[in-house]
């Protein structure tokens, strides 16, 4: 295991730790869980990685929790605090329905597993939530005073899975695109995502078609990895990508997924991703995929939907098409993605001058290094002078 996938591993240690000691220790445990990391990173260079490297890291992570709590309360009291009922589960699962507490608001829960489960430290969930980086910090600090293991329940429930969901869409979300930073996609966030996701749905079975469908969606948008990316590790846009590049296992594994979550009459938002991210992997011609998106923006409009759904009519109508429902988007005009598409559109559309001027626009408001690279080089196509 190479140092780059610790963050990989954080689901696994805290979940462990928060199973063994309870969650009035969350604090002391990601403390421990960051110390074993910079161990591992200070230690495996010179002595080699360990045979077993996520045994090690729990194993130098629940010492150094250890060592933290004898300075604060008696080890006896540790064992009081855990739940009666040891649930037969997954200790990320574990952790997940304690986060789901009844006493949590749903931002909350999301806030908490995102951060425990998923790693990600305060400004990265203040991206994906649009929250100031203070207000999620004030978040996360009043859920984890609420946690109680007398609130733990082993049975999911509708409030649980949306919650859960919601945290393991966003923390995909940050694996697929990165939107600050030196990397494109992030795969071993993509990858919790899907493993957690998975585990959720072999606890659930058919009970929530709707944790299939997620899993589906990442599956087949994982299928993409190969051709998402150049070998500078700048973005290929969908118009560009090479099919053939696509990973055909995980597009099996997506329609095995699929055709689990489809055993309902009641479509989620993830069943219609799931839907038109299966015809995107498959190449399908532009009226199919503009189809999907007509369903999306139908039944689940926002800014993005609605953005997307634009891309989708250009691509399937032409550029004046895009351009006429882009120009409706006046919500989105501080967002890159809305100058990008303007710029793609209106390239095709003969207007070089003013693509090249929505090129530096998107450049000039994106935070991920790749992607400002991607859009200075289009722009600078365009306007060589």
């Amino acid at each position: 295991m190479d140092t780059p996938n610790f963050r990989a591993e954080h689901s696994k240690i805290t979940a462990h730790l928060v199973r063994k000691f309870g969650p009035h220790h969350l604090d002391d445990i990601l403390d421990a869980t960051q110390e074993a990391f910079i161990t591992a990173h200070q230690s495996w260079p010179h002595h080699g990685t360990p045979l077993n490297p996520t045994g090690w890291l729990i194993t130098t992570a629940e010492r150094r929790l250890i060592d933290q709590l004898r300075h604060k309360i008696r080890l006896e009291t540790i064992v009081s605090e855990l739940p009666i009922n040891e649930v037969k589960s997954p200790d990320e699962l574990h952790l997940f329905f304690l986060l789901c507490s009844p006493k949590l608001s749903y931002q909350d829960q999301i806030c908490l597993m995102l951060r425990t489960l998923g790693g990600l430290n305060s400004a990265e969930i203040a991206r994906l939530l649009h929250q100031s980086e203070e207000a999620i910090q004030r978040r996360i600090t009043r859920a984890k005073s609420k946690l109680n293991p007398a609130d733990l329940t082993t049975h999911p429930t509708a409030e649980s899975i949306t919650a859960i969901l919601k945290t393991l869409y966003l923390l995909f979300t940050e694996g697929y695109e990165t939107a600050r930073g030196p990397d494109h996609i992030r795969p071993d966030l993509a990858r919790q995502a899907l493993v957690l996701t998975a585990q959720l749905a072999l606890h659930t079975k058919s009970d929530f078609p709707e944790v299939h469908a997620l899993k589906a969606l990442i599956h087949f948008n994982i299928s993409r990895f190969p051709a998402r990316t150049t070998s500078e590790n700048l973005p290929i846009f969908l118009a560009d990508q090479d099919p053939a590049q696509y990973d055909q296992h995980q597009i099996q594994l997506g329609f095995q997924s699929l055709e689990q979550a489809f055993q309902t009459t009641f479509l989620t938002q993830y069943h219609l991703e799931a839907g038109l991210a299966a015809a995107i992997s498959l190449n399908a011609p532009a009226e199919e995929i503009l189809n999907w998106h007509d369903q999306l923006v139908s039944s689940f409009p926002s800014p993005n939907a609605r953005l997307s759904h634009a891309i989708a009519l250009g691509t399937a109508q032409g550029p004046e098409a895009a351009l006429a429902q882009i120009a409706t988007l006046t919500d989105l005009i501080e967002s890159p993605y809305y100058h990008a598409a303007l710029g793609y559109f209106q390239a095709k559309d003969g207007q070089n001058q003013a693509a090249a001027e929505s090129y530096r626009r998107a450049t000039s408001l994106t935070m991920s290094l790749p992607m400002k690279q991607a859009l200075t080089r289009t722009g600078e196509l365009l306007s060589p002078d």
